[in-house]
């Protein structure tokens, strides 16, 4: 297993439009809390230009790699659905210099219950995307928040089900499950095959913490769980604030805090890049 830090807590604290323009400050950052690899965001921040070298040389600099980048892949509406693909295949090319693995590919919400044609022009999108992005050596992998859990996972399973687990991988964000009502461990097991990405984040009394630790959900059973299935993938600390979060640390620290809690419970020694 690997450990990467995910993107949003730096952009909450740095300014979701202004996370290129800091982008050498959060990789100074990753390079002080500990980390060696580092999830971005596939959509240029700062509109048209060149945020791709600027990413490249500021973790180049720190000595922190690209693991791969999130994106909300809009590919439930057929009319739009082959340009999304095509945008996001241009965007992904640019991020192979960076040594980026995945693409971790947000099913687009609309607000309301996807109908079952949604659902299966959707599926059709990611098997094509995930095909593609193969052979640019780019592995698509299905992110998911509530929306995607509601009617016991209707979305998310449907997508999974449908699609081939050569070409979509799938990310379990353990908090997430949780607040959706869903068991990750389940998930981890019936979905192991594929399972590319676990994302780790703690809450405490249904408020998110500032670090990942014991709290919910519980980190240490996921081991278990992560053991039983011979995970070998990706381990995200994904941190995020919200109204009643805690703050008593900056996010270098707070990082660096969650970093190391989660080596010592799932065993992960060194960040060596390979």
């Amino acid at each position: 297993m690997r450990i990467c830090s995910g993107f949003y807590r730096w952009s909450q604290h740095y300014g979701w439009d202004h996370l290129t323009e800091r982008i050498d400050e959060v990789a100074a950052g990753l390079a002080q809390a500990g980390f060696a690899y580092f999830e971005g965001l596939l959509d240029p921040l700062e509109g048209e230009g060149d945020w791709a070298s600027r990413w490249q040389s500021a973790l180049d600099r720190h000595g922190v790699r690209l693991a791969g980048a999130y994106v909300h892949a809009l590919l439930h509406d057929a009319t739009l659905q082959a340009q999304s693909i095509e945008t996001i295949l241009a965007r992904a090319r640019q991020l192979l210099p960076m040594g980026a693995e995945f693409i971790n590919a947000n099913p687009q919400p609309i607000g309301a219950r996807k109908t079952d044609e949604m659902l299966e022009t959707q599926a059709e999108g990611y098997a094509l995307l995930g095909a593609a992005l193969k052979r640019e050596g780019l592995r698509l992998t299905v992110h998911h928040h509530l929306p995607e859990l509601a009617e016991e996972g209707r979305e998310l399973r449907h997508l999974l089900e449908h699609t081939d687990a050569d070409d979509v991988g799938l990310t379990v964000d353990a908090d997430w499950m949780y607040r959706g009502g869903q068991d990750a461990h389940a998930w981890i097991r019936k979905y192991a095959s594929r399972l590319d990405i676990v994302e780790l984040r703690s809450s405490q009394n249904g408020i998110w913490d500032e670090t990942v630790g014991d709290g919910e959900p519980d980190c240490r059973a996921l081991t278990d769980t992560l053991s039983e299935v011979r995970f070998d993938g990706w381990l995200m600390v994904e941190l995020a604030r919200e109204e009643g979060s805690p703050h008593t640390m900056n996010p270098v620290q707070a990082h660096a805090r969650s970093l190391e809690y989660v080596r010592e419970i799932f065993g992960v020694r060194g960040q060596v890049l390979s």
